[in-house]
């Protein structure tokens, strides 16, 4: 009589070598991916930091280009808020609290202040266990589940009897 054995004989050491070596691999990675989520927000910031400079950049050129051209209303208020001067005939009707404001207030006022705001990385209990103190101690729990899988391995194959 003939034994047959099965291909792959599921015992409880593959639970334990699974579950060890997911324990690690997520202790190795998920304080890089926190890392790179961190990069990520940063360059982001950066980027919207770029982008408001180049607008004010922009706001300041058309300031120049404007003062350059002569710009009829342009003049007018440099004239009044830097000189204190009003054109001949005129009053004032009403006073600006922004008086003492410089032309380079003005440009700033003209220039929205983007809005960024980051987003947080996902607060979860195995990115609690893995991001901190507690990372070695996740670590050594995998290499334990590990050696408990070794150790659990298959039990002792029956030997075939010869016909």
């Amino acid at each position: 009589m003939r034994v047959t054995r099965p291909l792959f004989n599921p015992d409880p050491g593959w639970l334990f070598l699974l579950s060890g070596i997911a324990l690690i691999v997520s202790a190795a990675i998920i304080p890089e991916a926190e890392k790179v989520h961190a990069m990520h927000t940063q360059l982001v910031a950066i980027r919207t930091g770029e982008q408001h400079n180049f607008a004010r950049m922009e706001a300041c050129s058309r300031f120049l280009d404007d003062l350059k051209a002569g710009d009829q209303g342009l003049v007018r208020r440099l004239a009044a808020s830097q000189l204190n001067l009003m054109p001949r005939g005129e009053t004032a009707l009403l006073i600006a609290t922004s008086i003492d404001a410089t032309p380079s207030d003005w440009i700033e006022a003209s220039v929205p202040e983007p809005l960024f705001e980051p987003d947080e990385y996902p607060d979860t209990l195995l990115s609690r266990w893995t991001i901190g103190p507690q990372r070695l101690w996740v670590i050594a729990l995998g290499a334990f589940a590990v050696f408990l899988g070794l150790i659990f391995g298959p039990a002792e194959l029956p030997k075939e009897v010869p016909a």
